[in-house]
């Protein structure tokens, strides 16, 4: 039965649509609370470096019982990846953050008043797996509201609360984690102090971006893939009212086109229940992954991130005990110049001291090294609107590989802040941006979960180096410092090979609408050329 004929005038695509909108107090708020569920992500990500130190004397634990715990928390963000990411894409990417955010929260403030380190170890698996949602998904969200030029500069831009985050964590725990007056001690057990304080202050900010993420509307990108016509242009004609102050019916955008280039398998209609129907999806999803033309793609940003996050999250989380270590070592040997194969014999001398004190230096340092690494995010995000979304990944790495190598070198606690500096700002922007290739050349209906099992790659190289640092930090700590420059030099390199765009990646910004097309509207604004 023949449709109505409207003008062609009247079908748009989506990034013509988005950019309609006009951008305002909508778009402020999507980043305002895309900005908390990244600083939640990265307090949840650089908490260990501060909580566990401090816990030590209440659950006596060792170096490497410490490396375990920030495993625990890789291999639960490792177990959820590609569960995230394939109900992303089939149920929705603001249901997975709420849900993800919440529960996140409430295993956090159950953390804080468990007894012993296997409790910790377990909440810390749980932390990983459900924070793994808002780590794979939050980009795309952000990125699916915004126009074309604007998709990398605002997910590079977002990396901005990430840094903040690790600039926040250090001045909570000087503040917080010294304290006397909140330990209570019931029969022998340590049943609450400050570093337990520290976890429910940490969950607070979750629970209210949980509650926040409620109250926004889905990705309308995401509803035009799934064939939700009629409910992504109301959407945009919402956004569009509040942006612009006008009514609704004003919006110049009257029908939606999608993309030209169908999901694998969801042009076949079969009677299954909506679980079974999910699940084939998401198999088709991530076998598309790995065949041509987006194989090469997911292989480069898996070990892209792989290299990028052994490096952060190894070196990066002990940073602050490197810190600590070249401190003390100082005020031991006053007129010595240390080595990096020096600091591993000073852990008896901070095991013996059982107090949960900050050296206001060793804290100096650490907000140093995260203020530069949020002045270098931002600038990376202004240069991200000029130049290619490979280009600020592939520098970063590089520079990120080089630096790491060089603190073996170092003699003095000023060097070590101005490597260590350079590594943590290279190493946070890269993360971020790799994110955004993946965002570039994906196509919308697998994003999420190209973008989770990209994140599991990451979450490999986090594991590994976690347990590297671990296991050496307290007798050959030179070993994972070489390690991981080489891990993430050749990471670098690789991305020289990452395409300009992906292959056979048509979606309907590519379609040549020429005029004297006929078009044919059906319920709920599905389009079809003839």
């Amino acid at each position: 039965m023949p449709g109505k004929f409207i003008n062609l005038g009247d079908v748009k695509d989506y990034d013509t649509a988005i950019k309609e909108t006009g951008y305002g107090r909508f778009h402020y708020e999507i980043l305002a609370v895309s900005a908390m569920s990244i600083l939640c992500m990265g307090f949840q990500n650089g908490l260990s470096s501060y909580v566990f130190p401090a816990a030590q004397c209440d659950l006596s634990f060792t170096s490497f019982e410490l490396g375990i715990i920030n495993m625990a928390f890789m291999i639960g963000g490792v177990a959820s990846c590609f569960l995230w990411g394939a109900l992303a894409d089939n149920l929705g990417r603001r249901k997975i953050l709420v849900v993800t955010h919440l529960l996140d929260a409430i295993i956090t403030l159950v953390c804080s008043l468990l007894p012993t380190t296997a409790n910790l170890l377990v909440c810390r698996f749980l932390n990983g797996f459900l924070i793994g949602g808002p780590g794979s998904i939050i980009f795309t969200y952000v990125a699916e509201f915004q126009p074309p030029k604007l998709r990398t500069p605002v997910v590079c831009g977002c990396g901005i609360f990430f840094t903040l985050s690790w600039l926040l964590l250090p001045l909570l725990a000087y503040f917080i984690l010294p304290l006397q007056g909140v330990t209570w001690d019931l029969g022998g057990v340590i049943f609450f102090s400050p570093w337990r304080l520290f976890l429910v202050i940490l969950a607070v900010p979750e629970l209210l971006t949980a509650l926040w993420i409620l109250k926004m509307p889905e990705s309308p990108k995401f509803l035009l893939a799934k064939g939700s016509h009629a409910k992504s242009l109301l959407i945009l004609r919402k956004i569009y009212a509040l942006n612009s102050g006008r009514e609704q019916d004003s919006f110049p955008v009257k029908n939606l086109i999608a993309d030209a280039k169908p999901t694998p398998g969801s042009s076949k209609v079969v009677c299954q229940s909506k679980t079974m129907r999910v699940l084939k999806v998401m198999k088709e999803q991530m076998r598309s992954l790995f065949q041509p033309p987006l194989l090469l793609v997911t292989a480069l940003t898996c070990a892209v991130m792989f290299a990028n996050m052994f490096g952060m999250f190894g070196l990066g989380l002990w940073l602050p005990e490197i810190f600590v270590r070249f401190d003390q070592f100082e005020k031991l040997h006053p007129n010595a110049t240390p080595s990096i194969t020096e600091l591993s014999g000073i852990v008896q001398v901070k095991n013996a001291s059982c107090e949960t004190t900050f050296d206001a230096s060793v804290t100096f340092n650490t907000v140093v090294i995260s203020s530069s690494s949020l002045v270098f995010n931002l600038v990376c995000s202004i240069l991200a609107t000029k130049l290619h979304f490979k280009v600020i990944p592939l520098i970063t790495m590089l520079m990120g590989g080089a630096t790491s190598v060089s603190i073996y070198f170092l003699t003095s606690s000023l060097q070590n802040l101005v490597v260590a500096s350079l590594f943590q700002a290279s190493m946070i922007t890269a993360n971020i941006t790799i994110g955004s290739i993946a965002v570039e050349l994906f196509p919308t209906k697998v994003v999420g979960l190209a973008l989770c099992f990209v994140m599991c790659a990451g979450r490999f190289g986090a594991m590994a180096s976690s347990f590297l640092f671990g296991y050496f930090m307290d007798s050959q700590c030179e070993i994972p410092i070489f390690v991981v420059g080489v891990v993430v030099l050749l990471g670098g390199l690789l991305c020289f090979l990452v395409p300009r765009k992906a292959k056979g990646h048509t979606t309907a910004r590519s379609l040549s609408l020429t005029s004297g097309i006929e078009v044919a509207t059906l319920s709920g604004y599905d389009v079809k050329f003839r």
